[in-house]
């Protein structure tokens, strides 16, 4: 067995009423993971960053550019019987101002703005559902972050 690393997932959430709410999105037909909620996941190109990947994997899947954006110390931990692997993936978070309407690409059919409660249950990967928990308590005292968090919106042209 193998230890797979090369892919990203990016937590996009909003504020609303002092509370995150998290954008999920749901997977086309057909494909690997179909007819689940999801966070934004994709590969790393080579030669590119895991942030970049992060960042541009965000703006594709869900046509929202990032106003502030986080790398987290969450890694999402998963065995996966279609590779025979472990995949390590390093989890980011995208913040957007409002809960906008989304613009999804041909992986995904659906985008629904949940609470931190429902997100955690639509996912189907408990490293999921860790990952917005740790996310909902880093902006507790948001625009404050705290532990687990670490803006990195500096890094990227706006």
């Amino acid at each position: 067995m193998q230890v797979i690393t090369g892919s990203i997932s990016t937590y996009v959430f909003s504020m609303l009423h002092g509370r995150p709410v998290f954008l999920l999105l749901y997977r086309a037909p057909g494909l690997l993971h179909a007819d689940t909620w999801q966070a934004v996941h994709g590969m790393i190109e080579p030669e590119e960053k895991a942030y970049d990947a992060a960042w541009r994997e965000s703006v594709e899947e869900t046509g929202l550019t990032p106003e502030r954006f986080f790398r987290t110390d969450f890694i999402e931990t998963f065995y996966s019987e279609f590779t025979d692997a472990v995949h390590l993936v390093p989890a980011f978070a995208a913040f957007v101002t409002g809960a906008p309407g989304a613009t999804v690409s041909g992986e995904h059919t659906a985008y629904d703005w949940c609470d931190l409660d429902d997100a955690a249950s639509r996912f189907v990967f408990p490293s999921q559902q860790q990952a917005v928990r740790t996310i909902a308590e880093a902006v507790a005292s948001w625009p404050e972050t705290g532990n687990g968090m670490h803006e990195i919106t500096g890094m990227f042209q706006l």
